[in-house]
């Protein structure tokens, strides 16, 4: 049936229908699960404002350009933050299912949520995709689409969306 399901998981109510779904399959066909958490993307630049540099000092410090923010490190950006609650999340969960006796491992990504869940299908060679739908509908899903249904049209693997 199934050796190897990835399972995107953010702790929301669908997520955790999507991880009820993929706990049932994977103890009936012995499957592990992968599960997967994608960090949200900030923007990269320092929300202070502008330090301005007076004119003609002859350095512009380390904004690049004077009264331009500076890049922010990585360390102090949203994605760290987002990173370091998405792997407790998964450390929580991966624990529970462990003492229930299911396989499972965890990973912790960044960047757009349907490419990162089929890049890791694609790594591990999983045969399913579970994921959750979060229902958007009318004007947002027109814009935004659906990360299940983006999912579903790039995954190399079945792919069960829950509601």
């Amino acid at each position: 049936m199934y050796s190897k399901i990835v399972v995107a998981y953010d702790r929301s109510e669908d997520s955790e229908k999507a991880l009820h779904q993929a706990v049932k399959l994977a103890d009936l066909s012995k499957a592990s699960i992968y599960l997967v958490h994608v960090a949200k993307e900030s923007n990269k630049l320092s929300s202070q404002p502008a330090t301005r540099i007076p004119y003609g000092t002859g350095s512009i410090g380390n904004e690049g350009h004077a009264g331009v923010p500076a890049p922010v490190p990585e360390q102090q950006n949203g994605v760290m933050i987002e990173r370091s609650e998405g792997e407790a999340i998964l450390r929580e969960v991966k624990e529970t299912l462990q003492h229930m006796g299911v396989n499972v491992h965890s990973e912790v990504r960044s960047g757009d949520p349907a490419k990162e869940i089929v890049d890791l299908a694609v790594m591990t060679e999983a045969d399913l995709i579970i994921i959750g739908s979060r229902g958007l509908s009318g004007i947002k899903k027109w814009v935004l689409g659906s990360v299940s249904e983006k999912v579903a049209q790039q995954s190399p693997c079945p792919v069960l969306i829950v509601k």
